[in-house]
């Protein structure tokens, strides 16, 4: 992630403190994740990739990735992003398409994993989540919508907005996220 950001940031013709004042985040942190000395939270990186007019993705995926407008990802062959003794990881399950308007991940959410640390995740664009299995909880403007099994929550991504499982078992979600490109 550490080399696509400072690729993007360079591509865009920002500094460290221009992408920082973007994404509403410390040049420190930028500076950080950018030399690899952190990894990001969901948050931090859904903040960083709307600053540079990116995709989220854009800091996971393969190069040699074939574009095309046609995807078929069998149960099971989602990319994996994180390790899996994570509080949280993704699986990738909708590839990049030509010019994508919107992407989709399998998050497995173990108790207590949340969507960052005390910063909300702001983007521009909507989003639209299916609880899978198990219980999470969406702070969406300050309100609270606890999701179960079979659920469905959807708004708009400018809306601040966090998430966590309050346990005790694992969650998982179907988290779908179109984003909007200046």
């Amino acid at each position: 992630m550490a080399e696509r950001l400072r690729r993007a940031r360079e591509e865009a013709g920002l500094t460290l403190r221009q992408v920082a004042a973007r994404a509403n985040l410390a040049p420190s942190t930028v500076q950080k994740v950018e030399s690899g000395k952190i990894v990001p939270s969901v948050a931090v990186m859904v903040r960083l990739a709307d600053a540079l007019n990116r995709r989220a993705s854009f800091f996971i995926e393969d190069d040699a990735q074939a574009v095309a407008d046609i995807r078929f990802v069998p149960r099971g062959a989602g990319r994996r992003v994180g390790k899996a003794s994570a509080p949280v990881r993704f699986d990738q399950i909708a590839e990049p398409l030509v010019n994508p308007k919107m992407e989709a991940f399998l998050i497995q959410v173990r108790p207590g994993g949340r969507s960052g640390s005390d910063e909300p995740i702001i983007y521009r664009g909507e989003e639209i989540v299916v609880c899978t299995r198990g219980t999470l909880v969406f702070e969406v403007r300050g309100q609270q919508y606890g999701l179960r099994c079979g659920d469905t929550l959807h708004f708009k991504g400018d809306i601040p907005h966090s998430w966590f499982n309050p346990g005790p078992g694992d969650a998982e979600m179907l988290m779908v996220c179109a984003f909007v490109y200046s």
